[in-house]
């Protein structure tokens, strides 16, 4: 006696994935803390783990790096918000947004 072929009885195939092109945007990046960092946003595996990778350009002004440019990455759970912007908004946010982590307060500095 034959299986009659049903519907359900078709296993299904998957389509194939579409290739996902890695993460490479300037973007302002909110953190959790009140932070915010601009720059080119990219992404890169750490063993199992992804994280996200910011890398700042150097400020300039009259024609001179006034702040060198750096690199931080963030995990995943530390970003609040992403917004794809264009590198021409991040240099003008560059004197206004530093990206430099909070710097603990000296009490020798109330000493003076």
């Amino acid at each position: 006696m034959s299986k009659s072929i049903t519907p359900k009885s078709i296993a299904r195939i998957p389509a194939p994935a579409e290739e996902r092109k890695p993460l490479c945007a300037w973007a302002l990046v909110e953190l959790f803390g009140h932070q915010r960092i601009v720059g080119k946003l990219t992404e890169e595996a750490f063993g199992n783990a992804v994280m996200f990778r910011v890398d700042v350009p150097d400020l300039l002004a009259d024609g001179k790096i006034a702040r060198p440019g750096f690199t931080r990455y963030f995990g995943v759970g530390s970003i609040y918000g992403i917004t794809p912007v264009s590198e021409e908004l991040v240099r003008k946010l560059l004197p206004e947004i530093d990206g430099l982590p909070a710097r603990p307060l000296s009490i020798s500095s109330y000493d003076e």
